[in-house]
């Protein structure tokens, strides 16, 4: 989505990003789009959030800067170009933090219901480490979206029944799978999830392709080791991605030996605290503080003052702005939300005043704005979105 950084003043650009969804959806198809983009640039610092990994990256100048971890983008063609080596797993809340006291549960995994999360394999080294006489306590939070015929392949729909069919009632006792099928994906709010983080001994992850993931930060951040596919490690600097943080595995099977030696050594990393201390959100928006002054300085610019929006990034810097898709969008159309950045200097002035979370104010000004009938406003998005296509 769009985020808010830093507001424009009378001596210094402002800063916002998009993601690499608004990009592949609505700004490289669209013309109209990108001229608006072109003159948003007279106010604003420009970057893209990459919200996944890419190896076949090519170069836009239309963004100023990208972020992304170092190791995660690859331009094909050798050009250099700016980057903010930071994404929005790292900024952490301060809610996770290492704790003393007995955990409850043996191994966490927090994972949406999506198919590349690998929750079947999960589910296959729960029923090895059962079948050998490990009866860990094992939580799995796993929030469900809406279904959608047309996202079966890609949503793991099924996991009650396979749950089902691969654990007796007895084994269920251990073994508690938390499915939560509303206010998708983010149920809880962050002080009621660290909790859970809290009261885990190791934290676990199944995707063997996903290199920087929130939910495996937020267990760094709270004194607890990782086991996972080497990629997971990549959130950490290289120092740290070796026991008793960071368990790597090469395979699943793998994670039967390795999770029960992170289980009996779970306390080290919280005593020896290096990670912990690697996510520390104060730090890290300092860092990023920085890192912009960099890119302004790269283009001649100051960075001078304009109210600065540095919380919940590690929500705000990766969600969208999609017609009403989830708890994680921003329900208005693109185009409308760069025309206001664009005209209402007055819209701005109040988020200045009013809020940690600007672009939510913003939507709040377009829906006072912007009233309409449920079949007129469907109709509208729809007309819309072909608009944002270019179509």
């Amino acid at each position: 989505m769009a985020c808010i950084l830093k507001l424009p003043s009378a001596d210094s650009k402002g800063v916002i990003t998009f993601t690499t969804q608004e990009r592949d959806r609505f700004i490289l198809y669209s013309k109209p789009l990108q001229e608006k983009i072109l003159a948003l640039k007279k106010e604003w610092v420009i970057g893209l959030h990459h919200n996944w990994h890419d190896y076949k990256f090519r170069y836009n100048p239309l963004f100023d800067f990208s972020m992304a971890g170092e190791e995660d983008l690859k331009e094909v063609s050798g050009v250099p170009f700016p980057l903010v080596p930071l994404d929005a797993c790292n900024f952490v809340p301060e809610v996770f933090k290492p704790a003393e006291g007995e955990k409850f549960w043996d191994i966490l995994y927090v994972a949406r219901a999506v198919k590349f999360k690998k929750i079947p394999e999960f589910f296959e080294c729960v029923r090895r480490l059962y079948d050998s006489g490990k009866r860990y306590r094992v939580l799995f939070i796993c929030p469900i979206p809406p279904y959608k015929r047309s996202e079966r392949k890609t949503v793991f729909y099924d996991i009650r029944r396979v749950y089902d069919s691969m654990f007796s009632e007895e084994e269920k006792d251990l073994f508690t799978l938390l499915t939560i099928d509303y206010r998708y994906p983010f149920p809880f709010d962050m002080p009621t999830l660290a909790q859970f983080y809290r009261s885990s001994k190791v934290f676990v992850h199944f995707a063997d392709d996903e290199r920087r993931c929130r939910v495996a930060a937020y267990a760094w951040a709270s004194g607890m080791p990782v086991v996972g596919m080497s990629p997971v490690g990549s959130l950490l600097p290289s120092e740290l991605r070796k026991e008793p943080y960071f368990y790597a595995v090469g395979n699943y099977i793998d994670f039967d030996h390795a999770t029960p030696k992170a289980i009996e050594n779970f306390d080290h990393a919280r005593a020896e605290g290096r990670a912990s201390q690697f996510f520390n959100l104060r730090s890290m928006q300092e860092r990023l503080i920085g890192e912009l002054k960099k890119v302004f300085a790269e283009k001649g610019l100051s960075y001078g003052s304009g109210a600065e929006f540095l919380s919940d990034l590690d929500i705000r810097l990766g969600r969208h702005i999609l017609p009403a898709q989830h708890k994680n969008s921003i329900d208005m159309p693109f185009t409308d939300f760069i025309d206001l950045l664009q005209s209402k200097q007055d819209d701005l002035d109040r988020v200045a005043q009013k809020t940690i979370d600007p672009e939510q104010i913003l939507e709040e000004e377009y829906q006072t704005q912007n009233p309409s009938e449920p079949f007129i406003g469907i109709v509208r998005r729809i007309i819309r979105k072909y608009i944002s296509f270019g179509l």
